[in-house]
């Protein structure tokens, strides 16, 4: 026998959970070591170890967990789990079936994956949780995140493009219309006509970066634009950019131009005073 978890349910302490679009940010921690019963999860997902120590065992695999490494598993996969005596700190992204469902099209089913050492499925995970930590996840990074993790586990069915197709030249359109509304991958592939997984990766293909740094880009050179205009406030500059607040602004932009909002604004002025 084991039990069953639903989705959103995991051992150990939940620090904090979000989620949105059918995908479920969660992160655990166990103070101490403890061995963990046989259980399977109602939904798939990955699980980047943070920190401590973690073991796990299912009827073909055996995997040891040290931090900055990841597993991925099936929905109702059997396993047990052991934390080290240090305990741990483990970050979780479940996917619910109605998000999986959208992938089929592109995507086989993924299969068990464990210790996923300094992948880069790994640094996507770790960019996914410093957004859900600091709370400035947003539909589209998430969405964008979770396509690009889900592929790395699967096969992929998504073929190239051998030339410029017009629906990317509007889907760029799109983002520049668009960028201080808050935006989905859904939303912007209905419109253009295509997968929102093949958007995504042909985006990133032809543009080196993901439609969400895209817009953070255009972001950023929204607010450069308002702050040398004059001396607006920084929080209504953050939101007629489109970001979530004032702290989003200043992560993001300085990100992107080395140095905060206030420093960018008070140097472009003092240039300026000096002619």
């Amino acid at each position: 026998m084991s039990d069953a978890l639903q989705t959103g349910m995991f051992y150990g302490k939940t620090q904090r959970r979000f989620e949105l679009g059918g995908i479920v940010l969660t992160e655990i921690t166990h103070s101490c070591g403890r061995k963990l019963p046989r259980h399977t999860h109602e939904s798939a997902y990955f699980g980047l170890l943070l920190a401590g120590s973690y073991s796990e065992k299912c009827t073909h695999r055996a995997a040891e967990y040290e931090p900055f490494t990841m597993g991925f598993h099936p929905p109702s996969l059997t396993h047990s789990d052991e934390v080290g005596t240090c305990g741990s700190r483990m970050f979780c992204v479940e996917l619910r079936n109605t998000y999986l469902s959208r992938t089929r099209e592109f995507l086989t089913a993924p299969q068990f994956v464990c210790d996923l050492c300094a992948s880069e499925l790994t640094w996507l995970g770790l960019r996914l949780y410093r957004s859900f930590s600091g709370e400035t996840l947003g539909a589209l990074e998430l969405e964008e995140l979770c396509d690009d993790m889900l592929e790395h586990v699967s096969g992929s069915r998504i073929s190239e493009e051998t030339s410029l197709p017009r629906w990317l030249e509007r889907a760029r359109e799109l983002l520049h219309e668009s960028y201080r509304e808050s935006l989905t991958l859904e939303q912007i592939a209905a419109q253009v006509g295509v997968h929102p997984i093949h958007l995504s990766r042909v985006f990133r293909k032809r543009h080196g970066c993901t439609m969400a740094e895209f817009i953070n880009r255009l972001r950023v050179q929204f607010a450069c634009r308002a702050l040398a205009a004059g001396w607006a406030d920084l929080a209504s500059v953050a939101s007629e950019a489109g970001f979530a607040d004032q702290s989003h602004l200043g992560r993001v932009f300085k990100s992107c131009t080395g140095q905060t909002p206030g420093r960018f604004r008070s140097f472009f002025h003092s240039q300026l005073a000096s002619r």
